[in-house]
Order: structure tokens, then sequence, then C-alpha cells
């Protein structure tokens, strides 16, 4: 027993050194427990917050996304709306454009008929009225607005307006020679001036003017006598009558004070024909001119002569 006790002393001193050991060995993994234990709260702590973080960061992103999508949609619209309005306006303004011209078109055609209405009456005019009472449709036709009628139609009338004119006026410019004749100058000067409105040919033209002119001086209206006495004698120079002519335009000067011009057609006269039955008073008022006795020249016409071109 005394040789047992000091190895059983020393086995329980081990015993209870390594019991010792152990429980510090079991508080130093308690706490090392309790340490991971709270250091794995502050990492979840720390996840939970990171994963606001990014929750929050992607809202902000989703929400920027959209916001970025709504402003593209908007500018779209906006874009699309502009454009739409851009032709809009322009569809309009074509539209009113198109009116215009149809209104002008429709203006037009309006006009046109009324033209070919007024036409035909024109047409029926100068060929359905009795007698002379035709020549009223020439002067409808020359109210007319041939713009507006068609090339066809147009020469139609003026065809027949030609015709007209030679048939009826062949009538009025005899009418007109015979009054004359008959020493009837309000008669002559009406027809004649019928005849000239016309538009007769150069030849009947010119031989109008001379019975015309005549009888303008024969009644004393001095002014037209020279527009038509100086026509017939500028336009036909071989007429045969052309001298009394002169000496009737001269004689028409010097009533209306216009004595240059008088001596001037009595020094042509007198040059042109020298051996003419009229060459004393175209030499006489020569005279008078140079003598200076421009005073108290008459102003009775001689008398009229209805000899022919």
């Amino acid at each position: 027993m005394a040789d047992t006790a000091p190895d059983l002393t020393k086995t329980l001193e081990d015993i209870r050194r390594e019991a010792i050991e152990a429980r510090n060995m079991t508080i130093k993994t308690d706490n090392a427990l309790k340490s991971l234990h709270a250091e794995l709260k502050t990492v979840s702590a720390n996840q939970d917050a990171f994963a606001r973080r990014t929750w929050f960061s992607t809202g902000v992103a989703y929400l920027g996304f959209i916001a970025l999508c709504v402003g593209a949609v908007i500018a779209i619209s906006g874009a699309r709306a502009s454009a739409a309005n851009s032709e809009r306006e322009r569809l309009e303004k074509q539209t009113l454009d198109l009116n215009g011209q149809i209104d002008k078109l429709k203006g037009e055609l309006t006009a046109q008929a009324s033209a070919e209405r007024a036409a035909g009456e024109v047409y029926k005019l100068m060929t359905a009225a009795p007698g002379e009472e035709r020549l009223k449709g020439i002067d409808a036709l020359g109210k007319l607005e041939q713009a507006k009628l068609s090339p066809f139609l147009k020469q139609v009338l003026n065809d027949r307006a030609a015709a007209l004119r030679k048939e009826v006026g062949a009538a009025v410019f005899d009418k007109g020679k015979a009054a004359f004749r008959r020493s009837d100058w309000p008669e002559t000067m009406e027809q004649l001036n019928r005849f000239l409105s016309m538009n007769p040919g150069q030849d009947e033209l010119v031989e109008a003017l001379y019975y015309l002119g005549n009888a303008e001086v024969q009644a004393r209206k001095f002014e037209d006598g020279i527009k038509h006495l100086s026509g017939f004698v500028e336009g036909d120079k071989k007429a045969k009558n052309r001298d009394f002519a002169m000496l009737l335009l001269m004689q028409a000067y010097d009533a209306t004070g216009q004595k240059e011009k008088a001596v001037e057609t009595a020094r042509e006269a007198l040059s042109t024909y020298p051996s003419s039955e009229f060459r004393g008073p175209f030499y006489f008022r020569i005279q008078r001119r140079a003598g200076g006795q421009g005073q108290g020249q008459g102003t009775t016409a001689p008398a009229a002569t209805g000899q022919s071109r």
C-alpha cells in the first residue's frame, strides 16, 4: 500500500491536470464558438445591408431604364406627331390648292359655257336674221370673249362673219355710192361708215375712203374729211381721181387753219399732176402763200365728182 500511493497520487494529478486542460479547452472552444457566432451575425448583417443596397441600386437602375424608355417613347411620339402635323398641314394646303384649282376650272367651264351660248346666239343672228339685221351679229361678235371659245368655234364664227361682211357689205357700199351720186351727204356718211366698220378689203377700203372723205368735205365736216381723204391719197397713188381728192384735202386743211399742210398738198399735187384740170387752184394756192395772202381763204368745197378710181 505504501508503495502504490505515490503512483496513485501521480495518476490523480494527471487526471486532474487533464480535466483542467479539458475544461480550459472547452472554455476556449466555447469562446471561439461565441466569436464565430458574433462574426456570423456581423457577416449576416453586412450581407443584409449589401442585399438592401443591391435591391435599391437595382430599383434605381430599373427606374432609370424605365425613365429612358419613357423619354424615348415620348421623343419618338413627339417626332411622329410633328411629322404627322407637318404632313397634315401639307395635305391641307394641297387640298386648298386643289380646291382653288377646281373652283377656277369650274369658273372657266362656266365662262366657257356662257361664251359658247353667246356664240350660238351670235351665229344664229348672223344666219337667221333678215337682211341687214344680220350685221348686228358682227357687232355682237366683236363684243364676244373669243378667247374662251374653242379654236374650231372661233374659226366658224370668223368665217361666217367674213362671208357676211362680203355679202352685206357690198350692198351697204352700193347704197353709200348711190347716196353720194344723189348728193345725199348724211346718207352717204352713214352707209360708208357702216361699210368701213365691216373691215373690207384693201381695194374697197380705199375707194370707200374717197367717197366718204368727199362727202364729209361737202358736208363741211373737215376734220373727218381730212382723215379719210388722207387715207385715200396715201392708199392708192395711181387712182385717176387722186388729184381731185388732193384738191379737197387742200381745202379741208385751209378750212381747219392748217395752212402749211394745204400748201404742201398743193405742191405735191402740182408736181405729181402738172397737167391736171385742177392745176389752177393748186398753183393759185402756192402763189397766195408765197405772196403772204393767206387770209380770206374760202372754205367752199368744189363740186363733188362721182368718178371711180
